[in-house]
Protein backbone atom coordinates (compact mmCIF):
# COMPACT_ATOMS: atom_id res chain seq x y z
CA UNK A 1 0.00 0.00 0.00
CA UNK A 2 2.98 2.39 0.62
CA UNK A 3 4.72 1.58 -2.44
CA UNK A 4 1.05 2.41 -4.26
CA UNK A 5 1.22 5.53 -2.37
CA UNK A 6 4.48 6.68 -2.85
CA UNK A 7 4.19 5.97 -6.73
CA UNK A 8 1.02 8.37 -6.70
CA UNK A 9 2.82 10.81 -5.47
CA UNK A 10 5.12 11.14 -7.48
CA UNK A 11 3.30 10.42 -10.43
CA UNK A 12 0.29 13.12 -9.05
CA UNK A 13 -1.16 13.37 -12.15
CA UNK A 14 -2.95 9.95 -12.85
CA UNK A 15 -5.28 10.69 -9.81
CA UNK A 16 -5.55 14.28 -10.67
CA UNK A 17 -6.53 12.93 -14.73
CA UNK A 18 -8.73 10.60 -12.87
CA UNK A 19 -10.58 13.18 -10.55
CA UNK A 20 -11.28 15.57 -13.59
CA UNK A 21 -13.03 12.54 -15.22
CA UNK A 22 -14.88 12.06 -12.55
CA UNK A 23 -15.89 15.55 -11.74
CA UNK A 24 -16.80 16.06 -15.15
CA UNK A 25 -19.28 12.95 -15.10
CA UNK A 26 -20.67 13.68 -11.89
CA UNK A 27 -21.33 17.35 -13.40
CA UNK A 28 -23.30 16.34 -16.21
CA UNK A 29 -25.05 14.06 -14.53
CA UNK A 30 -26.18 16.51 -11.92
CA UNK A 31 -26.46 19.83 -13.86
CA UNK A 32 -27.79 18.49 -16.98
CA UNK A 33 -29.96 14.73 -15.77
CA UNK A 34 -27.60 13.09 -18.34
CA UNK A 35 -27.40 9.20 -18.08
CA UNK A 36 -24.27 7.73 -16.65
CA UNK A 37 -22.34 6.70 -19.66
CA UNK A 38 -23.61 9.99 -21.69
CA UNK A 39 -21.58 12.24 -18.53
CA UNK A 40 -18.70 10.16 -19.39
CA UNK A 41 -18.65 10.18 -23.11
CA UNK A 42 -19.13 14.09 -22.48
CA UNK A 43 -16.63 14.58 -20.42
CA UNK A 44 -13.59 12.70 -22.30
CA UNK A 45 -14.66 14.22 -25.53
CA UNK A 46 -14.47 17.82 -23.76
CA UNK A 47 -11.59 17.05 -22.04
CA UNK A 48 -9.67 15.86 -24.94
CA UNK A 49 -10.95 18.70 -27.22
CA UNK A 50 -11.60 16.65 -30.07
CA UNK A 51 -14.41 18.75 -31.32
CA UNK A 52 -16.96 16.34 -31.44
CA UNK A 53 -20.86 17.88 -31.23
CA UNK A 54 -22.65 17.64 -27.70
CA UNK A 55 -25.16 14.27 -27.12
CA UNK A 56 -27.75 17.17 -26.05
CA UNK A 57 -28.30 20.45 -25.97
CA UNK A 58 -26.54 22.23 -22.92
CA UNK A 59 -28.10 24.40 -20.17
CA UNK A 60 -26.71 27.72 -19.45
CA UNK A 61 -25.53 26.16 -16.36
CA UNK A 62 -23.97 23.17 -18.37
CA UNK A 63 -22.19 25.25 -20.92
CA UNK A 64 -20.23 27.21 -17.85
CA UNK A 65 -19.80 23.78 -16.78
CA UNK A 66 -18.41 22.92 -19.55
CA UNK A 67 -16.01 25.75 -20.12
CA UNK A 68 -14.71 24.86 -16.30
CA UNK A 69 -13.80 21.33 -17.44
CA UNK A 70 -12.24 22.23 -20.36
CA UNK A 71 -9.53 24.86 -18.23
CA UNK A 72 -9.18 21.84 -15.90
CA UNK A 73 -8.71 19.15 -18.40
CA UNK A 74 -6.16 21.46 -19.95
CA UNK A 75 -4.27 21.97 -17.40
CA UNK A 76 -4.55 18.68 -16.61
CA UNK A 77 -2.75 17.21 -19.85
CA UNK A 78 -0.06 20.19 -19.34
CA UNK A 79 0.93 19.28 -16.31
CA UNK A 80 1.11 15.83 -16.90
CA UNK A 81 3.48 16.49 -20.27
CA UNK A 82 5.45 18.21 -17.94
CA UNK A 83 5.90 15.52 -15.80
CA UNK A 84 6.08 12.77 -17.98
CA UNK A 85 8.72 15.25 -20.41
CA UNK A 86 10.84 15.22 -16.46
CA UNK A 87 10.29 11.68 -16.26
CA UNK A 88 11.82 10.69 -19.75
CA UNK A 89 14.90 13.17 -19.14
CA UNK A 90 15.39 12.20 -15.32
CA UNK A 91 15.46 8.45 -16.96
CA UNK A 92 17.99 8.98 -19.87
CA UNK A 93 20.40 11.51 -17.32
CA UNK A 94 19.83 7.92 -15.17
CA UNK A 95 20.87 5.54 -17.82
CA UNK A 96 23.07 8.18 -19.55
CA UNK A 97 25.11 7.77 -15.48
CA UNK A 98 24.79 4.33 -15.25
CA UNK A 99 26.72 3.54 -18.43
CA UNK A 100 29.43 6.22 -17.77
CA UNK A 101 29.74 5.02 -13.76
CA UNK A 102 29.76 1.38 -16.01
CA UNK A 103 33.16 2.95 -17.86
CA UNK A 104 34.57 4.10 -14.35
CA UNK A 105 34.64 0.75 -13.10
CA UNK A 106 37.37 -0.84 -16.14
CA UNK A 107 39.51 2.25 -15.24
CA UNK A 108 43.06 0.97 -13.46
CA UNK A 109 46.01 2.64 -12.42
CA UNK A 110 44.20 5.54 -12.67
CA UNK A 111 43.72 9.45 -10.58
CA UNK A 112 40.85 10.23 -8.23
CA UNK A 113 40.53 14.33 -8.12
CA UNK A 114 38.51 15.28 -5.27
CA UNK A 115 37.06 18.91 -5.63
CA UNK A 116 36.74 20.49 -9.48
CA UNK A 117 37.03 24.28 -8.06
CA UNK A 118 39.34 26.47 -9.18
CA UNK A 119 42.39 24.11 -8.08
CA UNK A 120 40.43 21.30 -9.21
CA UNK A 121 40.58 22.37 -12.68
CA UNK A 122 44.30 23.37 -12.80
CA UNK A 123 44.95 20.37 -11.96
CA UNK A 124 42.56 18.36 -14.44
CA UNK A 125 44.08 20.21 -17.02
CA UNK A 126 47.35 19.32 -16.33
CA UNK A 127 46.17 15.33 -15.80
CA UNK A 128 44.98 15.40 -18.99
CA UNK A 129 48.24 17.15 -21.18
CA UNK A 130 50.37 14.21 -19.28
CA UNK A 131 47.40 11.80 -21.43
CA UNK A 132 46.63 9.75 -17.67
CA UNK A 133 42.86 8.70 -16.54
CA UNK A 134 41.33 10.08 -13.97
CA UNK A 135 37.96 10.57 -12.09
CA UNK A 136 36.43 13.77 -10.65
CA UNK A 137 34.51 13.30 -7.53
CA UNK A 138 31.99 16.95 -6.77
CA UNK A 139 29.13 17.62 -5.54
CA UNK A 140 27.22 19.28 -7.86
CA UNK A 141 25.52 17.41 -10.56
CA UNK A 142 26.13 20.38 -13.34
CA UNK A 143 29.77 19.85 -13.11
CA UNK A 144 29.67 16.34 -13.24
CA UNK A 145 26.99 16.45 -16.38
CA UNK A 146 29.57 18.81 -18.39
CA UNK A 147 32.87 16.02 -17.44
CA UNK A 148 30.99 13.19 -18.86
CA UNK A 149 29.83 15.31 -22.15
CA UNK A 150 33.56 16.33 -22.54
CA UNK A 151 34.70 12.74 -22.06
CA UNK A 152 35.93 12.69 -18.79
CA UNK A 153 35.30 10.65 -15.77
CA UNK A 154 32.85 11.85 -12.79
CA UNK A 155 31.28 10.61 -10.25
CA UNK A 156 28.69 12.61 -8.12
CA UNK A 157 28.40 12.65 -4.23
CA UNK A 158 30.49 13.77 -1.34
CA UNK A 159 34.12 12.76 -1.30
CA UNK A 160 34.06 11.84 2.04
CA UNK A 161 31.31 9.03 1.32
CA UNK A 162 33.00 5.47 1.18
CA UNK A 163 30.31 4.41 -1.41
CA UNK A 164 31.22 7.25 -3.88
CA UNK A 165 34.91 6.53 -3.61
CA UNK A 166 34.59 3.24 -4.36
CA UNK A 167 32.17 4.30 -7.58
CA UNK A 168 35.34 6.25 -8.97
CA UNK A 169 37.50 3.03 -8.28
CA UNK A 170 39.52 3.96 -5.46
CA UNK A 171 40.92 0.50 -4.92
CA UNK A 172 42.16 0.23 -8.38
CA UNK A 173 43.59 3.66 -8.01
CA UNK A 174 46.83 4.75 -8.30
CA UNK A 175 46.59 8.07 -6.39
CA UNK A 176 44.35 10.76 -5.04
CA UNK A 177 44.40 14.04 -4.75
CA UNK A 178 42.04 16.41 -2.24
CA UNK A 179 42.06 19.51 -2.99
CA UNK A 180 38.19 20.64 -1.51
CA UNK A 181 37.85 24.36 -0.23
CA UNK A 182 38.02 22.86 3.70
CA UNK A 183 40.51 21.67 5.19
CA UNK A 184 38.65 19.41 7.87
CA UNK A 185 36.43 18.14 4.68
CA UNK A 186 40.02 17.31 3.31
CA UNK A 187 41.21 15.61 6.49
CA UNK A 188 38.16 13.30 6.69
CA UNK A 189 38.82 12.11 2.73
CA UNK A 190 42.18 11.48 3.17
CA UNK A 191 41.22 9.54 6.33
CA UNK A 192 38.77 7.70 4.54
CA UNK A 193 40.90 6.84 1.26
CA UNK A 194 43.75 5.95 3.34
CA UNK A 195 41.70 3.45 4.96
CA UNK A 196 40.16 1.94 2.11
CA UNK A 197 42.81 1.76 0.04
CA UNK A 198 46.38 2.07 2.26
CA UNK A 199 48.98 1.72 -0.59
CA UNK A 200 47.06 4.79 -2.26
CA UNK A 201 49.31 7.72 -2.70
CA UNK A 202 47.57 10.58 -1.20
CA UNK A 203 48.18 14.58 -2.39
CA UNK A 204 46.13 16.57 -0.14
CA UNK A 205 45.92 20.67 0.27
CA UNK A 206 45.95 22.20 2.97
CA UNK A 207 44.61 25.94 3.66
CA UNK A 208 46.01 26.87 6.71
CA UNK A 209 49.44 25.73 8.37
CA UNK A 210 47.77 23.77 11.52
CA UNK A 211 46.11 21.75 8.95
CA UNK A 212 49.39 20.19 7.73
CA UNK A 213 50.39 17.32 10.62
CA UNK A 214 46.88 16.62 10.57
CA UNK A 215 46.85 15.19 7.11
CA UNK A 216 49.77 13.57 7.37
CA UNK A 217 48.26 12.07 10.59
CA UNK A 218 45.00 11.09 8.69
CA UNK A 219 47.33 9.25 5.85
CA UNK A 220 48.24 11.66 3.18
CA UNK A 221 51.76 11.32 1.68
CA UNK A 222 52.06 14.73 0.53
CA UNK A 223 50.85 18.11 1.69
CA UNK A 224 50.40 21.42 -0.08
CA UNK A 225 49.84 24.97 1.18
CA UNK A 226 48.91 26.74 -1.82
CA UNK A 227 49.20 30.32 -0.53
CA UNK A 228 52.45 29.11 0.65
CA UNK A 229 53.67 27.29 -2.59
CA UNK A 230 52.59 30.55 -4.86
CA UNK A 231 54.14 32.82 -2.04
CA UNK A 232 57.49 30.89 -2.59
CA UNK A 233 57.33 30.89 -6.06
CA UNK A 234 56.38 34.82 -6.25
CA UNK A 235 59.45 35.35 -3.89
CA UNK A 236 61.45 33.41 -6.32
CA UNK A 237 60.15 35.06 -9.41
CA UNK A 238 61.61 38.30 -7.59
CA UNK A 239 65.23 36.86 -6.54
CA UNK A 240 65.72 34.37 -8.81
CA UNK A 241 64.29 34.95 -12.33
CA UNK A 242 66.10 33.14 -14.40
CA UNK A 243 66.31 29.84 -12.15
CA UNK A 244 62.02 30.19 -12.41
CA UNK A 245 62.07 30.18 -16.28
CA UNK A 246 64.04 27.46 -15.75
CA UNK A 247 61.71 25.70 -13.70
CA UNK A 248 58.87 26.53 -15.89
CA UNK A 249 60.38 24.94 -18.80
CA UNK A 250 61.29 22.04 -17.25
CA UNK A 251 57.86 21.88 -15.25
CA UNK A 252 55.75 22.23 -19.20
CA UNK A 253 54.96 25.96 -18.73
CA UNK A 254 56.33 27.35 -21.45
CA UNK A 255 55.16 24.92 -23.82
CA UNK A 256 58.34 23.66 -24.75
CA UNK A 257 58.37 19.76 -25.14
CA UNK A 258 61.74 19.79 -22.36
CA UNK A 259 60.02 17.98 -19.02
CA UNK A 260 60.92 16.39 -15.76
CA UNK A 261 59.99 12.72 -15.02
CA UNK A 262 60.87 9.98 -13.00
CA UNK A 263 61.58 6.47 -13.91
CA UNK A 264 61.50 3.28 -11.65
CA UNK A 265 64.63 0.97 -12.38
CA UNK A 266 62.82 -2.57 -12.39
CA UNK A 267 64.10 -5.51 -11.33
CA UNK A 268 66.56 -7.78 -14.13
CA UNK A 269 66.39 -4.24 -16.33
CA UNK A 270 69.39 -3.36 -18.32
CA UNK A 271 69.87 -0.41 -15.68
CA UNK A 272 69.58 -2.95 -12.88
CA UNK A 273 72.94 -3.21 -11.18
CA UNK A 274 75.50 -1.02 -13.30
CA UNK A 275 76.70 2.25 -12.52
CA UNK A 276 75.48 5.77 -14.06
CA UNK A 277 78.65 5.46 -16.39
CA UNK A 278 78.51 2.45 -17.55
CA UNK A 279 74.69 2.60 -18.07
CA UNK A 280 75.19 4.83 -21.09
CA UNK A 281 71.87 6.81 -20.19
CA UNK A 282 72.99 10.16 -21.58
CA UNK A 283 74.60 8.43 -24.71
CA UNK A 284 71.70 6.26 -25.36
CA UNK A 285 68.60 8.13 -24.60
CA UNK A 286 69.96 12.20 -24.49
CA UNK A 287 68.43 12.75 -20.73
CA UNK A 288 70.13 13.63 -18.00
CA UNK A 289 69.60 12.20 -14.57
CA UNK A 290 69.28 14.83 -11.83
CA UNK A 291 68.53 13.21 -8.67
CA UNK A 292 68.02 9.55 -8.11
CA UNK A 293 66.15 8.27 -5.27
CA UNK A 294 67.18 5.15 -3.58
CA UNK A 295 64.93 2.18 -3.14
CA UNK A 296 66.74 1.84 0.53
CA UNK A 297 66.00 4.31 3.11
CA UNK A 298 64.35 6.83 0.60
CA UNK A 299 67.87 8.77 0.20
CA UNK A 300 67.62 11.31 -2.67
CA UNK A 301 71.48 12.09 -4.17
CA UNK A 302 71.71 15.07 -6.26
CA UNK A 303 73.57 15.57 -9.46
CA UNK A 304 75.05 11.64 -8.74
CA UNK A 305 78.10 10.73 -9.65
CA UNK A 306 79.18 8.62 -12.35
CA UNK A 307 80.05 5.87 -9.96
CA UNK A 308 76.58 5.65 -8.84
CA UNK A 309 75.40 2.27 -8.63
CA UNK A 310 71.76 1.50 -10.16
CA UNK A 311 69.37 -1.47 -8.18
CA UNK A 312 65.91 -2.06 -9.17
CA UNK A 313 63.55 0.13 -6.99
CA UNK A 314 65.29 3.32 -7.84
CA UNK A 315 64.06 5.91 -8.65
CA UNK A 316 65.65 8.66 -11.60
CA UNK A 317 64.71 12.07 -12.05
CA UNK A 318 65.45 12.73 -15.49
CA UNK A 319 65.38 16.07 -17.54
CA UNK A 320 64.93 15.57 -21.58
CA UNK A 321 62.56 16.07 -24.08
CA UNK A 322 59.67 13.63 -24.21
CA UNK A 323 61.17 11.14 -26.62
CA UNK A 324 64.20 11.10 -24.49
CA UNK A 325 62.40 10.50 -21.82
CA UNK A 326 60.28 7.63 -23.04
CA UNK A 327 64.16 6.48 -24.33
CA UNK A 328 64.85 6.65 -20.56
CA UNK A 329 61.29 4.17 -19.22
CA UNK A 330 62.05 1.85 -21.65
CA UNK A 331 65.55 1.61 -20.57
CA UNK A 332 64.55 0.89 -17.21
CA UNK A 333 62.39 -1.68 -17.81
CA UNK A 334 64.06 -3.41 -20.91
CA UNK A 335 65.93 -6.51 -19.89
CA UNK A 336 69.69 -6.95 -21.13
CA UNK A 337 69.83 -8.83 -24.72
CA UNK A 338 71.33 -12.48 -24.29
Amino acid sequence: MEKLLGYLRRNFYIPLSVSVIIFGTLGYRIIEGFSWLDSFYMTCITVATVGFREVHELSPVGKLFTVALIVAGLSTVVIAFARIGEDIVTLTARKFRERMEKRVEKLKDHYILCGYGRMGRVIASHLRREGVDFVVVDNSPEIVEAIWQEGGYAIEGEATNDDVLEKAGIHRAKGLVSVLSKDAENVFVVLTASQLNPDLYIVARANNEDAVPKLLRAGASTVINPYESAGARIAQTLLRPAVTDFMRIVTGGAGLEVGVEQVEVQSGAVLDGVTLRDSKIREITNAMIVAIRKAEGSEMLFNPSPTALLSAGDILIAIGKKDALDKLAELARKPPER
